[in-house]
């Protein structure tokens, strides 16, 4: 009697401990990845649980402020490699077509983004100017991680052809930012964080870290350079901003309220990656 009784008794264990162990591992108990985060980590290969996280946050949070579609391409810089930093996050497909990006020279890659420390260090972003639509709506970004005062283009298409179409943090007259009519030279102390030019029906704005810096008053004009975007220097140049870039964009103009609300979501993503 004994012997049936510690029987019973060792099948009722066995069997709760088999189901608290499928309860703990069965993956159906932990939330999937959002589909176009899965996307991008599945193509770039990144593994580090932190890097997943901080990728699935940024893009449910750009879906949940309706700023996703808002953007062609959206570079993470994550992984540390040239792979894992070239694919777009809303076309990570390993393809010009997707926008991924061709690296020339001799860029830096680190977990904290990459470094173009000269002329011949770029990327080229296979998305010209006027493949993003309407001169009225049309933006681009650079989250810099480098503090220096060196004058030069971070982004862009031209310099030295009108018109100009690029971004330079910091910059005398011989480097001024444009943007489909603007122009502006910038001695900004601070070169640190998410810098954008972005244009709307009647405005062309500069923004750092969301805030507005300066905007021109008018109404874009339209011209197009026709010319791809590049990350790390504009085209025809001698004067790379050697800045070390953690996320890029290029989409649709963003409002004052929408711009603020990016930078939100940008830094917390940055935070989550300890950069």
């Amino acid at each position: 009697m004994k012997n049936i009784f510690y029987l019973v008794l060792v099948l009722l264990v066995g069997t709760f401990l088999l189901r608290c162990q499928k309860s703990i591992y069965d993956s159906s108990d932990f939330p999937s990845n959002d589909p176009d985060a899965q996307k991008f980590i599945d193509s770039s290969g990144i593994t580090g649980t932190t890097e997943q996280l901080a990728i699935n946050n940024f893009v449910q949070q750009l879906k949940d402020s309706s700023l996703w579609a808002k953007f062609l391409a959206i570079y993470p810089m994550v992984g540390g490699s040239e792979h894992t930093t070239k694919l777009n996050l809303k076309d990570p497909r390993n393809s010009d077509a997707a926008y991924r990006l061709t690296f020339y020279g001799s860029p830096v890659y680190a977990s904290t983004g990459i470094f173009f420390p000269g002329v011949a260090d770029y990327a080229d972003t296979h998305l010209a100017d006027n493949a993003i639509g309407a001169c009225t709506d049309a933006c681009i970004s650079y989250y810099s991680r480098t503090q220096n005062t060196i004058s030069g283009y971070d982004m862009g298409c031209t310099d030295g052809a009108v018109p100009y179409n690029e971004l330079s943090v910091y910059s005398n007259s011989a480097d001024k930012s444009e943007w489909f009519g603007f122009s502006e030279d910038r001695l900004s102390p601070a070169t640190t964080g998410l810098f954008m030019l972005s244009s709307s029906i009647a405005n062309v704005t500069r923004y750092r870290n969301g805030i507005v810096v300066s905007s021109s008053g008018s109404a874009p004009k339209n011209s197009y350079t026709n010319l791809t975007i590049l990350i790390g220097k504009s085209r025809i140049t001698a004067h790379p901003g050697q800045k070390e870039c953690a996320l890029a964009t290029i989409g649709n103009g963003l409002t004052d309220a929408q711009a603020l609300t990016f930078f939100n979501i940008v830094q917390k993503f940055e935070n989550t990656l300890s950069r």
